[in-house]
């Protein structure tokens, strides 16, 4: 009568906790304004249009590129034309600093009326040269009348010793378009009032920078022409398309979660269709372990020690943990008989 008890209280509790998987989903997609009911119903579209609209944007940003300079050139003198006319300055004017020392210009120029150029400078005499600080360089030949309106401005040292100079990178200014993109976007946001997890699509049109690549400079102004974008779409036929895709897959033995919008990819392949746009649509399916698993059929786990079967069931990647409860704690065995083996999954 006790052999016969204990036979029937003979139990086990397999307690299961579950391990998300992602499921990668891909398909094209049309997106229509005024779709048929055949057309949901039978083919990859749902109702929804494409918003577009342009802007820009501009900044100055601060130069990051160096190059070490060691030629004959001295610096960079900013030359001044406080007269009505416009001033012409021969290719070897010489400028003389407060220090007395001389440097030249090694180009023709002509400084507009009221305006400023900049200039290269070499030494006048090079074994001479010592380093001039920044201030006001006279123009030597102009009469006295002119040197007053018409003269130069070392911004910076000017120095024969090799030295770091700033040059415009194209590395800067690609840098300076992530940032107006990021503005651009954000700008874009709140005029049309969406929420963040939206998805908005920003690119550069055209780009317009007031210096060149490889041009001296500490700071340079970018103008960027952004053209923004997003897809409204119908959620519900959207959601009805991702779970017609889903029943194609092999998910025998898992569950999916309800799908989540915010986790949606796409990017768009043809926006000239007329009435519509063509997406390519990427979402990844959250999976869990299902109670329909062939891996939890009791089959698998009868007459199976606690160790042993918590090694099976951990060898499959949708189980996180596994935890098996054998009653009574003396028997060491799960119960050869299947309705004795009870199994819970918990999803955390």
């Amino acid at each position: 009568m006790v052999v016969v008890f204990l036979f029937f209280y003979n139990q086990a509790t397999i307690i299961i906790t579950s391990e998300k998987r992602d499921i990668n989903l891909s398909f094209n997609l049309e997106i229509k304004t005024e779709p048929t009911a055949d057309e949901l119903r039978e083919k990859d579209i749902i109702a929804g249009s494409l918003v577009n609209q342009e802007l820009d944007v501009e900044g100055v940003f601060d130069v990051t590129a160096t190059k070490t300079v060691s030629s004959g050139l001295v610096g960079r003198v900013k030359l001044v034309n406080g007269l009505s006319k416009d001033q012409p300055l021969l290719k070897t004017t010489q400028l003389q600093a407060a220090n007395g020392v001389i440097v030249r210009t090694n180009e023709y120029v002509v400084v507009p009326a009221g305006g400023s150029v900049m200039v290269d400078v070499y030494p006048k005499d090079p074994e001479e040269f010592i380093d001039i600080e920044p201030g006001d360089l006279t123009v030597i030949k102009l009469n006295p009348a002119s040197q007053a309106k018409v003269y130069g401005v070392a911004e910076t040292v000017l120095t024969a010793k090799p030295r770091q100079i700033k040059i415009l990178s194209e590395a800067d200014i690609n840098q300076a378009k992530q940032q107006l993109l990021e503005q651009a976007e954000k700008k874009l946001r709140q005029e049309w009032q969406l929420p963040e997890q939206q998805k908005v699509t920003v690119q550069a049109v055209e780009a317009k920078t007031d210096k060149t690549i490889g041009e001296e400079t500490e700071q340079f102004n970018l103008t960027l022409r952004v053209s923004g974008k997003y897809l409204t779409v119908n959620n519900d036929q959207l959601a009805s398309l991702i779970a017609r895709k889903a029943e194609n897959l092999n998910l025998s033995g898992v569950q999916v979660n309800n799908i989540n919008f915010n986790d949606l990819e796409y990017t768009i392949t043809d926006e000239d269709l007329k009435g519509s746009v063509l997406a390519k649509v990427n979402y990844a399916l959250e999976a869990l372990i299902d109670q329909n698993n062939p891996i939890l059929d009791p089959a698998n786990l009868a007459g199976k020690g606690a160790t042993e079967a918590e090694t099976y069931l951990l060898n499959y990647d949708l189980i996180k943990e596994a935890d098996v409860i054998i009653s009574p704690g003396w028997n060491k065995k799960i119960p050869k008989n299947e309705d004795r083996i009870k199994i819970i999954i918990r999803y955390e």
